[in-house]
């Protein structure tokens, strides 16, 4: 992934260029808030130059064992996408290739990060280590989708495949198999049949009890008489 994000950053960087725009721009426009398009683009790019490498690096358990490294490195990297890499990357959705429904799987995936960082950030403060490490996997797998999709759409090209129905596989899998894989890799949660045992014992215990009470309340009396 690493290497796959270097070669997608190293083949972006026309895009940062002020005074030239490349190619894939020129064939995009004209689009609709031009200016915001162009911005959002070399915005999103950079963001995702940084923040890709820096999120697979925090996966790490070299990074993982130093909290305070760790910790301030992932407050870097969720605010970058969180406010930079996300909404720019949700304004260049809305032009994608492919029509509504490539824009539709961006802002999908768009969603699963956003909701990934604001659950991570959480469950982080309350050192939930576990449901923490849950949902930053659901974002670093969202951001490999742009490696995977990348790799999809060459190999598709190579074989000749329509380029419109190529560019709809290419996103709306990797989007759908990247959060299924993050679901089958974490730990999975008690079966719901093995905590319903104890919930029925428990239930039926504090049934029981009121009935114990008053039988203890009838019984100390009698005793108590010579009965």
């Amino acid at each position: 992934m690493l290497a796959g994000s270097a070669l997608i950053t190293l083949s972006s960087l026309p895009y940062l260029d002020l005074e030239t725009l490349p190619p894939f721009v020129i064939e995009k426009l004209p689009v609709r808030f031009e200016a915001l398009w162009l911005f959002s683009l070399r915005v999103h790019v950079a963001a995702a130059a940084l923040t890709f490498p820096l999120c697979l690096l925090l996966s790490t358990r070299f990074l993982q064992r130093r909290a305070l490294v760790h910790r301030f490195l992932g407050r870097i990297a969720g605010a970058l996408v969180l406010f930079v890499l996300v909404p720019s990357g949700s304004v260049l959705a809305f032009d994608a290739k492919g029509g509504a429904l490539v824009t539709a799987g961006f802002l999908l995936s768009a969603a699963i990060v956003t909701w990934g960082i604001v659950r991570g950030i959480a469950c982080a403060r309350r050192r939930d280590l576990v449901a923490h490490r849950h949902a930053m996997q659901h974002v670093v797998a969202q951001m490999s989708v742009a490696v995977v999709s990348r790799a999809m759409i060459v190999g598709f090209d190579s074989y000749g495949f329509d380029p419109d129905v190529a560019y709809v596989i290419a996103l709306w899998v990797p989007v759908v198999a990247a959060a299924a894989f993050v679901e089958l890799l974490s730990p999975r949660r008690q079966p719901a049949f093995d905590s319903l045992l104890p919930t029925l014992t428990r239930i039926r215990r504090e049934a029981l009890q009121p009935i114990r009470v008053r039988a203890r309340a009838f019984v100390r009396p009698l005793a108590r008489s010579g009965r």
